[in-house]
């Protein structure tokens, strides 16, 4: 079982989304809604990723559950079948997908915004 560590990503400006790369090897590329991404025979594509797409209310959870997904995920890479079975057994909230490098930031807990402890501002 290998460790995955939980890291954040985007596609711009804009929302961070925690994720755990799988295989960082850039063959996946995403097909038709809703398969899982496919493999290709090049390195022009990207890597595949497990995202967590829950509500806001529900962030300081994604990372135990993605890491939990994660130490459950087959062996890179998967066979197709593989990849369907483990896609069916992700709970909501987590899908597969294909993701560039450069869309990853770093470490899920050095991302932008991110605070060791949240206290409320107080009005002047």
């Amino acid at each position: 079982m290998t460790q995955h560590e939980v890291q954040a990503a985007h596609y711009g400006i804009g929302a961070i989304y925690p994720i755990v790369v799988l295989d960082q090897v850039h063959r996946w590329y995403q097909p038709v809604h809703p398969g899982p991404p496919e493999q290709q025979t090049d390195d022009h594509h990207g890597m595949l990723v497990l995202r967590w797409t829950g509500p806001l209310s529900e962030e300081a959870e994604a990372p135990a559950i993605l890491e939990a997904a994660a130490a459950r995920a087959p062996t890179a890479p998967p066979s197709r079948t593989e990849l369907q079975d483990f896609q069916a057994s992700l709970p909501p909230g987590l899908h597969l997908i294909h993701l560039p490098a450069r869309h990853v930031i770093g470490p899920w807990s050095q991302r932008p915004g991110a605070t060791s402890s949240h206290v409320p501002r107080r009005a002047a």
